[in-house]
């Protein structure tokens, strides 16, 4: 019979290459990797704006979510609160965010887009984009859309399970 084209991958590895079935078999494993290819992708992609694929979900968040304090911008984007300070205080001292005071709670900060954020989100994301499609340019057209539509309905469902636990 014919291979299949993940058979023929295999079999193209050069010797000592090769991944052990039972690790190939790991969801932890495959996701883990995609996620690393995918991040190294990125970073090279975004490198003219020295931004981090984690950056530019940040930005973008806020673009969405307007400015918040960044203990509920970590949270919503689980990140930990020593990683969001550094995040923070690496894209202030770059100017793409400011840190000024809460409109409604005047002991808490939030943090707001710079003019100049705002100008690089746009570009960033469409680097972003063009790297993402060229990551998934190796698969046929319609494994792309099923991709994105599996791993939506995992990550959203995790995520309504844990809210329903708050």
């Amino acid at each position: 019979g014919a291979m299949t084209p993940l058979a023929k991958m295999k079999r193209a590895l050069p010797e000592g290459h090769e991944i052990p079935e039972p690790i190939l078999n790991r969801m932890g494993f495959l996701l883990n990797r995609a996620a690393q290819k995918l991040r190294e992708a990125m970073e090279r992609a975004l490198a003219p704006h020295g931004l981090t694929g984690k950056d530019l979900g940040i930005l973008l968040f806020i673009r969405e979510k307007g400015a918040l304090p960044q203990q509920e911008i970590g949270k919503c984007m689980h990140v930990d609160r020593t990683t969001m300070v550094d995040i923070i205080d690496d894209l202030e001292k770059r100017g793409l965010v400011e840190r000024k005071s809460h409109p409604t709670d005047r002991r808490a900060h939030a943090i707001y887009l710079t003019a100049r954020g705002k100008e690089i989100l746009p570009q960033a994301l469409h680097l972003g984009q063009a790297a993402e499609r060229k990551f998934l340019s190796l698969l046929p057209a319609r494994d792309r859309k099923e991709v994105y539509r599996i791993l939506k309905h995992l990550v959203l469902s995790h995520h309504l399970h844990e809210a329903h636990k708050e």
